[in-house]
């Protein structure tokens, strides 16, 4: 589950801007995660480009990729919406050349039609129990099972 939700996504979930299922009209964009190595802390970042400054992006190479096969699920027993996607596979995470390792994956929004950092909006932070370091593997993020995001 995430360590913490961004609260512009919160609110462009509530205003409609965006969008979490698997059939989505369109609206809002796509979902996209991105690694850093280091954990973040602020909740209130506007864009993903501040939500990755200072070198929170993680420097080895790796591609950025999409969340697929997104999901609402309603538990009444507990009274809450849970959002969930598939398991996903960052390929060929390559080592970085100050010795950082991965600590984090960054959920974000890629609006349609974008395709500036300035532009994308962050969803949620995921900090990592393990970190690790890139080696040029594959890496498959398994989302915790009760989903990704809880509403409560």
């Amino acid at each position: 589950m995430a360590s913490f939700v961004y609260n512009l996504w919160k609110q462009k979930l509530a205003d409609g801007t965006y969008r979490w299922n698997a059939n989505s009209d369109g609206a809002g964009g796509t979902y996209e995660i991105a690694l850093t190595e280091a954990v973040l802390t602020d909740p209130d970042p506007d864009t993903v480009t501040a939500a990755l400054t200072g070198g929170n992006e993680y420097d080895g190479s790796y591609s950025r990729t999409a969340v697929a096969s997104l999901s609402v699920a309603l538990d009444d027993t507990n009274n809450r919406a849970q959002l969930d996607a598939a398991d996903t596979t960052v390929s060929s995470i390559g080592a970085d050349g100050g010795g950082q390792k991965v600590e984090g994956v960054l959920l974000y929004v890629k609006p349609n039609g974008t395709s500036a950092d300035s532009s994308y909006i962050p969803a949620a932070f995921f900090d990592l129990a393990t970190a690790f370091y890139g080696n040029g593997s594959d890496v498959t993020f398994t989302w915790d099972s009760v989903g990704l995001i809880t509403l409560t």
